[in-house]
């Protein structure tokens, strides 16, 4: 494996973390107005259909925010021997964790 850069390990969300947890909560209430739009329009939908929307809805919104998200300015991923890990690169006065014990 090539030689990766030390990184800080972090327990903070990523941007694109923030961002689909925003998002599935969006989702969950759009997906409750398109509900009441249906039931509004006469349709009489049943809890499983109801959930079905909800569901899609949600998982939609979520994929396109986290999609289109970029990473944070200081973020990277590092390809470690488990796989890969996000970090951000470890300023001179930190306690450094090497990538090879991640």
């Amino acid at each position: 494996m090539a030689d990766t850069p030390d990184v800080i390990i972090s327990r903070a969300p990523t941007n694109k973390a923030v961002a689909a947890t925003g998002a599935s909560a969006f989702g969950a209430a759009l997906a409750t107005l398109v509900i009441a739009g249906f039931e509004h329009g006469g349709a009489k939908l049943a809890p499983e259909v109801a959930t079905a929307i909800t569901t899609i809805v949600t998982v939609i919104v979520t994929a396109i925010a986290a999609y289109f998200v970029p990473p944070s300015a200081g973020e990277s991923v590092v390809m470690t021997a488990s796989g890969p890990k996000t970090g951000k690169p470890a300023p001179a006065t930190s306690t450094v964790v090497p990538t090879s014990s991640l």
